[in-house]
C-alpha cells in the first residue's frame, strides 16, 4: 500500500432526477401483477427520501454468498428461500436507482460464477433456478468480487451500487482489503448484508482504524441480519430492509462528491 494520499482515480457525474420519481415505472410494474415488488421499491423511496437521495440513479449490482456454509445443516439459507428473499428485496430497491430494471446477480465462492440478470420478469424462483448450484458450492472469497467491481468502475458513467450478500469471513482478507482501499478512488458504494456476524467485516467497516489515511473515502457499510444490528432476515419488514440499505448512501455521496469520485 502506497504511503502517498490517495487521490480519486475517476471523476463521473452524479445523476438525480429534480422530480424524485423512481428510476423505473412502478405504475407499469403493477399492472403487471408484480405488487410485491411494487410494495418493495416504494419502502425504498420513503428510505431514500429520508436522506434526500430521491430519483438518484445508479447501477445496482448484487453478489451473493454461494460457499458451503450458507447451506450447512443450521443455515440452508438457500433451501429455505433467504437467498430467494434478498434477491426479490434488492431489485425492489434496485426500481428506486437502476433505470433499465435489471440487476446482475453473481454468485461467489472462490471463484465468481456466470452473472445471471434479474428483471421484473424472471425474479420468481431464480434462485433455485439459475444461481445456486447445490453440488458446487466452494470456499469464500472477496477479492474476485472487488477486482469485477474495479473492472466494471474502469468504464462506468453512473455510480455502483453494490450489495454483497455472506456468511463468512474470507479466506484472502489481506488481498479484500487492499482492493476495497483502491475501490475507494472509483464511484462504488458497497453494502455488505450478512446474514450472520462476521468478524472480518466489522473490521472492514471500521478500516481506519487499522490503516489510518490508506482509503480516499468510507465506501463500505456493513448491516448484520442476526437480531443485534438489524432484525433476522426472516422477522425483517420491507421498511427495516430499505433503511439498512439506504444507511451511509448519504455520507457516500457527500464524501465521494467532495473528495472528486462525483460530479454533482
Amino acid at each position: 500500500m502506497s504511503g502517498d494520499s490517495p487521490v480519486a482515480a475517476r471523476t463521473i457525474n452524479l445523476v438525480k432526477d429534480p422530480t424524485g420519481a423512481p428510476a423505473v415505472n412502478l405504475t407499469k410494474v403493477r399492472e403487471a401483477g408484480h405488487i410485491d415488488l411494487v410494495k418493495r421499491a416504494e419502502k425504498a423511496g420513503i428510505s431514500l427520501s429520508k436522506r434526500n437521495l430521491s430519483g438518484l440513479r445508479g447501477a445496482v449490482r448484487l453478489y451473493v454468498d454461494h460457499s458451503g456454509s450458507m447451506e450447512f445443516p443450521q443455515a440452508r439459507d438457500y433451501s429455505n428461500g433467504n437467498v430467494q428473499r434478498l434477491v426479490e428485496r434488492a431489485l425492489g430497491y434496485a426500481f428506486q436507482l437502476d433505470s433499465d430494471g435489471q440487476i446482475p446477480v453473481i454468485a461467489f465462492d472462490h471463484r465468481l460464477w456466470p452473472e445471471v440478470i434479474v428483471d421484473q420478469s424472471n425474479y420468481q424462483g431464480i434462485v433455485e433456478a439459475s444461481i445456486w448450484h447445490p453440488d458446487e458450492m466452494g470456499g469464500t472469497k472477496y477479492a474476485p468480487i472487488f477486482d469485477d467491481l474495479l473492472s466494471e468502475a474502469s468504464t462506468t458513467t453512473e455510480p455502483i451500487f453494490a450489495i454483497i450478500v455472506t456468511d463468512g469471513s474470507p479466506t484472502d482478507a489481506r488481498q479484500a482489503t487492499e482492493r476495497v482501499i483502491e475501490l475507494a478512488k472509483y464511484p462504488v458504494q458497497i453494502k455488505f448484508l450478512a446474514i450472520r456476524a462476521v468478524e472480518y467485516l466489522t473490521e472492514l467497516d471500521d478500516l481506519e482504524e487499522h490503516h489510518p489515511g490508506a482509503r480516499l473515502l468510507d465506501n463500505v457499510d456493513a448491516k448484520f441480519f442476526d437480531g443485534s444490528d438489524c432484525p433476522l432476515l426472516t422477522d425483517i419488514t420491507d421498511l427495516q430492509f430499505a433503511d439498512a440499505m439506504a444507511d451511509e448512501l448519504d455520507s457516500w455521496v457527500r464524501d465521494a462528491t467532495a473528495k472528486g469520485v462525483l460530479s454533482a
